[in-house]
């Protein structure tokens, strides 16, 4: 079995926004199963990969 990689969480947890939108079910299956591991909840884990993936695609610098 793949070994899973522990996160470091990155993103200021404060009050926001709220955001309602549909997510494929795969993707949902994914960002439940990161939640469960990492012991973070849905929206913090949903806020960290959103971060990381921005950051790949160069859409945030590193350090933001």
């Amino acid at each position: 079995m793949k070994e899973i990689n522990t996160i470091s969480a990155e993103v200021y947890r404060e009050r926001r926004k709220h955001l309602s939108c549909m997510v494929h079910s795969d993707l949902m299956r994914l960002l439940r199963q990161v939640a469960r591991q990492q012991r973070w909840s849905l929206s913090q884990t949903t806020d960290e990969i959103l971060l990381r993936g921005f950051r790949a695609t160069g859409h945030l610098p590193e350090e933001v």
